[in-house]
Protein backbone atom coordinates (compact mmCIF):
# COMPACT_ATOMS: atom_id res chain seq x y z
CA UNK A 1 0.00 0.00 0.00
CA UNK A 2 1.56 3.63 -1.18
CA UNK A 3 2.18 6.31 2.00
CA UNK A 4 0.57 8.71 -0.29
CA UNK A 5 -2.89 9.35 -1.66
CA UNK A 6 -3.81 10.99 -4.62
CA UNK A 7 -4.28 15.14 -3.42
CA UNK A 8 -1.76 15.12 -0.74
CA UNK A 9 0.53 17.68 -0.64
CA UNK A 10 4.10 16.58 -1.22
CA UNK A 11 7.89 18.21 -0.81
CA UNK A 12 10.61 16.98 -3.08
CA UNK A 13 13.61 15.97 -0.48
CA UNK A 14 17.02 16.35 -1.35
CA UNK A 15 19.74 14.00 -2.63
CA UNK A 16 23.00 14.25 -1.01
CA UNK A 17 25.65 14.24 -3.40
CA UNK A 18 24.55 14.54 -6.80
CA UNK A 19 26.32 16.83 -8.72
CA UNK A 20 25.68 20.40 -8.67
CA UNK A 21 23.10 20.10 -6.15
CA UNK A 22 19.70 18.53 -6.54
CA UNK A 23 18.19 21.82 -7.95
CA UNK A 24 14.19 20.55 -7.62
CA UNK A 25 14.78 19.56 -4.04
CA UNK A 26 11.79 21.70 -1.87
CA UNK A 27 10.10 21.52 -4.89
CA UNK A 28 6.10 21.54 -3.50
CA UNK A 29 3.52 20.09 -5.40
CA UNK A 30 0.05 17.53 -4.85
CA UNK A 31 0.17 13.90 -5.56
CA UNK A 32 -1.86 13.30 -8.97
CA UNK A 33 -1.67 9.54 -9.71
CA UNK A 34 0.03 6.73 -7.11
CA UNK A 35 1.81 4.10 -9.51
CA UNK A 36 0.98 0.20 -9.14
CA UNK A 37 3.59 -0.21 -11.92
CA UNK A 38 5.83 0.14 -11.32
CA UNK A 39 4.99 -0.45 -7.68
CA UNK A 40 6.27 2.46 -4.90
CA UNK A 41 6.10 5.14 -7.31
CA UNK A 42 3.76 8.64 -7.74
CA UNK A 43 2.90 11.16 -10.10
CA UNK A 44 3.30 14.79 -8.82
CA UNK A 45 2.23 17.93 -10.25
CA UNK A 46 4.13 20.82 -9.09
CA UNK A 47 2.32 24.00 -7.85
CA UNK A 48 4.60 26.38 -9.62
CA UNK A 49 4.91 25.54 -13.10
CA UNK A 50 2.52 22.64 -13.38
CA UNK A 51 5.12 20.39 -14.19
CA UNK A 52 3.97 16.32 -13.86
CA UNK A 53 6.74 14.00 -12.82
CA UNK A 54 7.29 10.78 -11.25
CA UNK A 55 9.03 9.73 -8.45
CA UNK A 56 10.31 6.75 -6.16
CA UNK A 57 7.46 7.79 -2.52
CA UNK A 58 10.82 7.63 -0.69
CA UNK A 59 12.24 10.80 -2.39
CA UNK A 60 8.72 12.70 -1.28
CA UNK A 61 7.50 14.08 2.27
CA UNK A 62 3.74 14.84 3.31
CA UNK A 63 3.57 18.65 3.80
Amino acid sequence: MSKFNVGDKVKVLDRHGWPGGYKIAGWKGTIVEVKNDPKGYVVMKDAKTSYTMAFPENELEKV
